[in-house]
């Protein structure tokens, strides 16, 4: 059901990744309209825009620009023979448009010192000629000594590749225009690296290398670029350069602290400078569970994801300083939030009470004080079996080996299962294990070789468990995660399976044969290796990218939503995880993992160091995946990546380091930061609102005055409460034409999330009225008008009483 008013909202993603160099079209959209302002204010509008249009042309097609004149006209071109200014191409700098095949569109392009470019977008419009929008000759072709500044802006940003992707002098490099060696493997510069063209890009591919060196392959050039940047930007999840839980030094001043048996901070530095900090609540669900804290308390991270925990609110930042005043704050925060105040006993005798709590009263006056902050994910997590029917056989050096054991029987092991809600609405489900049952997990979606069987009908298969003495169910080690990612309309986005080296070198020591046993990027070739250096940590994952790949969705989609379930409303349904042993079917993925996977391996320097009071806790060698919150301190450094891709010619190509272990700068994007409560969880008191909602006040509204408090409203309130509501809509949806109206009775019966503009106007005899621009309003409790209603922009689910309104 959606409403009367249906209008798009403009709202960008607020978790929008970095901007994309020059080339991208976006910066033609800025162009644009400073061509209709200069349109609007000169006696040639026709040809400012025009032009102007056609200059950014090389992404953007814009309404009204259907024809953007031949090479002679309208903006002109010098031809092949130019004579004009000097005739010499080291001397001069000529603007031209190449038509695209079975494209009205042109592309601009621009040759300096005799090579042909891309034209720069920006150094376009920040170094224009003076005479080129007002010039009605036709000619393009400018003497270089006189547009000099346009030169050096246009040369200045493509240089060489450079170990840092921020360094200006390669920003916006791109492939190039001259000669190329079609024999060698598909690699070009984009931005200050260079890149594996990868799948995905082929037609972009096929066009450059076929257009003839100069303009046409220049004019290619830029597209391809464009693919390869946006097919890279979605291929990777973020990369953690450095974890930990104690630092003290003067560059990062966070000290790890614990508040509670099972509570504590995570905090993380990103490969593009973005600082994360996890406030986590522990769980504890006492005996029988089999995996290294998986599931128990205390909390625990390794290089494979945080286990062992209830619930995370994930606060970003993106400067360093930002993040140390919140975490001061927070600090403070929990320390008198819901703590009580002692006095005698004689004194609650002789008055009642103990007085004013100065706790809570300080703990009021830091709500209000929160520092900026950015509210990133939340996610909750529980643990559940994952049962392996019907066994799995695989033979290794030690002969065979069973797991499962009988037709009737199955293997039992425990995972953590991970809902995690990000705050531009998209969602990621994550089951890990330092147990068995994650790695048949990851092996079941991964390959087909561990529960399959041979063409014969004979087990092929190698996924480990129990047997040979129970080598493998007793002396298991290191974890595994599997996460499934959803983008913000709910469609599948990536596959990411991720096993540490100990799992790996768990398998060698039993004598399975690794490049059977393991899917697709954790093959090693000739047996087990490592670099087995002291303090160093290391997983590799795999990653299948269906942004990349749209056409896997319908094809896997199947088998991840029955291993992933999900509700109405996207929560994952935490249920237990049933594997199929041989003969089961499963591996569907394994064709798609063998030709479109993306491998990363990341190697840590791990440092730790025991927490003082705590006794008789020591180093232990290199048993890192052990560390825990409420004993030990721990930091991770990142020391290598690696990325592996597959390429347009279906070749895999490993480059170094991993993109986004080391990415450009993260540039915030608009409205990133908020200064209002967040209501994170303290040592006394979790959360006020549902896991994956926003927290929103309704204790202090902003208008208070007045009958309909805001509004010129003099009438008398209706008594009857369906009656209110209906008035109330009228008057506020009148006097805040621009805002879509919600009004509700009680706050605790609604879950908001996705909040954009979001303002609790006033309070009428009971009912809240609040102002939104966008967002999703869920009502837990009774549906009826008496108890709410809303106007605006919107669409209904009247089945699930969900409200997802839009920018009116």
């Amino acid at each position: 059901m959606g409403s009367d008013v249906e209008v798009n909202s403009p709202r960008a993603d607020r978790e929008a990744g970095q901007a994309l160099p020059e080339y991208v079209g976006v910066t033609g959209l800025v162009l644009l309209v400073v061509a209709i302002v200069l349109a609007a204010a000169t006696p040639v509008a026709a040809d400012v825009s025009e032009q102007l249009i056609c200059a950014v042309s090389p992404i953007v097609k814009e309404d009204g620009a259907d024809d953007c004149g031949d090479a002679s006209g309208g903006g002109g071109s010098p031809g092949e023979g130019y004579s004009p200014p000097s005739g010499d191409c080291e001397e001069d700098v000529a603007f031209e448009y190449v038509d695209r095949d079975g494209s009205p569109e042109r592309t601009s392009v621009v040759q300096i010192d005799c090579v042909w470019y891309p034209n720069s977008v920006g150094c376009f419009f920040e170094h224009m000629p003076e005479d080129y929008v007002y010039n009605n000759t036709g000619d393009t072709v400018y003497l270089e000594e006189e547009i000099q500044d346009f030169v050096d802006c246009a040369l200045g940003t493509r240089g060489g590749p450079q170990d840092d992707p921020n360094d200006e002098s390669c920003a916006n490099t791109t492939p190039t225009s001259e000669q190329i060696d079609e024999d060698a493997p598909p690699k070009v510069q984009v931005g200050c690296r260079v890149w594996p063209v990868p799948k995905g890009c082929e037609a972009e591919w096929a066009a450059y290398k076929d257009a003839p060196a100069g303009k046409e392959r220049a004019a290619r050039s830029g597209e391809l670029a464009t693919c390869i940047t946006k097919r890279y930007d979605t291929m990777e999840f973020f990369c953690v350069t450095q974890a930990t839980g104690h630092v003290e030094s003067t560059e990062i001043q966070f000290l790890f602290f614990r508040w509670g048996d099972s509570n504590g901070t995570l905090i993380e530095k990103l490969g593009d400078g973005r600082i994360r900090i996890h406030i986590l609540t522990g769980v504890e669900l006492g005996a029988g569970v089999s995996g290294d804290q998986v599931g128990g308390s205390p909390i625990s991270f390794d290089v494979a994801g945080i286990t062992g925990y209830g619930t995370d609110k994930t606060y970003e930042f993106t400067d360093m300083q930002k993040a140390q005043d919140w975490i001061d704050w927070y600090k403070e925060y929990d320390s008198v939030n819901n703590k009580p105040i002692s006095c005698s006993g004689a004194r609650v005798q002789w008055t009642g009470g103990c007085g004013k709590n100065p706790h809570l009263e300080r703990a009021e006056e830091l709500r209000g004080e929160e520092p900026e902050h950015h509210e990133l994910a939340e996610a909750d997590s529980d643990i559940k079996k994952v049962k392996l029917k019907g066994g799995v056989h695989l033979t290794g050096e030690f002969g065979p080996i069973e797991v499962g054991g009988s037709a009737e029987g199955s293997y039992v092991g425990e995972v953590q299962i991970e809902d995690r809600r990000w705050s531009d609405g998209s969602r990621t489900a994550t089951y890990s294990s330092s147990d068995i049952g994650g790695f048949m997990i990851g092996a079941s979606l991964g390959a087909r070789k561990p529960f399959s069987k041979d063409e014969k009908g004979k087990p092929t298969s190698s996924a480990g468990g129990a047997g040979s003495g129970d080598l493998l169910g007793k002396e298991w080690k290191g974890t595994t995660s599997t996460t499934i990612a959803w983008d913000t309309k709910g469609e599948l986005s990536k596959v990411v399976i991720s096993m540490d080296d100990q799992v790996m070198e768990t398998l060698d020591k039993a004598g399975i044969d690794l490049d059977v046993a393991l899917p697709y990027g954790f093959t090693v070739g000739g047996g087990y290796s490592t670099s087995k250096e002291k303090g160093t940590i290391s997983k590799r994952e795999l990653i299948l990218d269906f942004n990349q790949y749209p056409e896997l969705r319908e094809k896997l989609g199947p088998t991840i939503d029955k291993m992933f379930p999900r509700d109405a409303d996207g929560n994952l349904i935490k249920g237990d995880v049933e594997v199929g042993g041989d003969g089961a079917g499963n591996g569907v993925l394994y064709d798609a993992v063998e030709d479109y996977a993306n491998v990363r391996k990341l190697t840590y320097d791990a440092t730790r160091a025991t927490e003082s009071g705590t006794g008789g806790l020591t180093w232990q060698g290199l048993d890192l995946f052990k560390v825990t919150f409420t004993s030990v301190d721990e930091t991770q450094t990142l020391k290598e990546s690696s990325f592996e891709v597959t390429d347009v010619n279906g070749d895999k190509q490993t480059m170094s380091p991993a993109p986004k272990c080391k990415d450009k700068d993260f540039v915030e994007p608009p409205a990133y930061y908020s200064d209002d409560f967040s209501d994170p969880s303290t040592s006394r008191g979790s959360q006020q609102h549902d896991i994956g909602a926003e927290y929103v006040d309704n204790e202090t509204p902003k208008f208070t005055e007045g009958t309909y408090p805001g509004t010129d409203y003099d009438g008398d309130v209706p008594g009857d409460r369906a009656d209110r509501v209906g008035s109330l809509l009228d008057e506020y949806s009148e006097d805040f034409p621009d805002k879509n109206i919600l009004v509700v009775k009680d706050f605790d019966n609604f879950s908001f999330s996705n909040l954009f503009g979001f303002v609790h106007l006033a309070t009428v005899d009971g009912m809240d009225v609040i102002a939104l621009n966008s967002g999703t309003v869920k009502n837990k409790g009774d549906g009826g008008w008496i108890n709410w209603g809303f106007t605006g922009s919107y669409d209904y689910d009247a089945d699930r009483k969900t409200i997802k309104f839009k920018q009116r």
